[in-house]
């Protein structure tokens, strides 16, 4: 594997997987009342390349598939849209309706319900002890050496930028004073549509320290972003999930934050909480009445 001159914080994130591995694990959850009025659930998944997708997948338990050109095990009932605000908008539309994005998207909500997962809000405090089972790295990945720039750019984000982190999202590190070098030249940024908003935060700052500076970002998905720096299309990959074997091996990779994935239902949704047993049958299709839910609770 690749050694990165920036190292990712390895035991905190295992920490935070291991507790989200072993989330599922049975609790006794009250039955609930009213669910029976919800009738089918309507499952909203975010597209196949998104790593929100893919560490909600991976974090519940069902990230594999028998079928050999899906993704994940996600219920072929799934309507499927491309980021946060689509989901936000399909949830708040249909009462019978589930679906997950990054908790940096909370304060889009209207009335929807936030769930509590394995008995744990998805808060920031529950996000960096490793209580909330639903925890994902935000990363910046590149291919071959770094230039100047990249560099500077990175040492503020490690540095200086945690300030921003922290206001939405878990910080890596403290933050800490930053002396830019004032390179010039510009930096493209390609990937998780999760992660696009605090890079642009991170960006603007950035290039009002460095004036000589030009950031671009542009928000399509994971995946995408990933193959964007293998390939050269450009000098930063951001990932919303943690790199596959054969991507280390291709690429250097730095964390800059922590985020939870929350998971939401529509107002009416009398639900409150759900293990991480539950949200497994739901996205795969298992549970597909919401009255299901009480069948395996005492």
């Amino acid at each position: 594997m690749r050694k990165g001159r920036y190292l990712l914080p390895v035991l905190l994130l295992s920490g935070m997987l291991a507790l989200g591995g072993c989330g599922a694990s049975a609790q006794s959850i009250g039955q609930v009342d009213g669910l029976d009025a919800l009738g089918e659930v309507q499952v909203i998944s975010r597209e196949e390349g998104s790593g929100t997708r893919s560490a909600f997948a991976g974090l519940v338990g069902f990230d594999s598939s028998e079928d050999e050109e899906k993704e994940d095990g996600t219920t072929d009932n799934a309507i499927i849209v491309n980021d946060a605000d689509a989901v936000i908008a399909a949830v708040r539309e249909d009462a019978s309706a589930i679906c997950y994005i990054s908790t940096g998207s909370l304060e889009e909500l209207g009335n929807e319900t936030v769930l509590a997962v394995d008995g744990a809000d998805g808060t920031r405090e529950n996000v960096k002890s490793g209580d909330y089972a639903l925890s994902r790295p935000f990363l910046l990945v590149w291919s071959g050496e770094l230039s100047d720039l990249e560099e500077d750019f990175l040492t503020y984000i490690n540095g200086k930028g945690q300030e921003i982190v922290s206001e939405s999202y878990v910080a890596v590190n403290d933050a800490a004073t930053f002396l830019s070098g004032q390179y010039e030249g510009t930096i493209t940024i390609s990937g998780s549509t999760s992660a696009a908003p605090l890079l642009e935060e991170l960006a603007a700052e950035y290039m009002t320290i460095n004036t000589h500076a030009v950031i671009e970002v542009t928000a399509d998905d994971s995946t995408s972003g990933i193959n964007d720096a293998m390939q050269g299309r450009c000098d930063l990959g951001a990932s919303s999930r943690e790199l596959k074997d054969y991507e280390e091996e291709l690429l250097d990779s730095q964390v800059f934050a922590y985020d939870g994935i929350a998971v939401i239902v529509n107002s009416e949704n009398p639900l409150t909480e759900v293990t991480t047993a539950e949200l497994k049958d739901l996205f795969t299709g298992t549970i597909t009445a919401w009255e299901e839910i009480n069948t395996g609770r005492e």
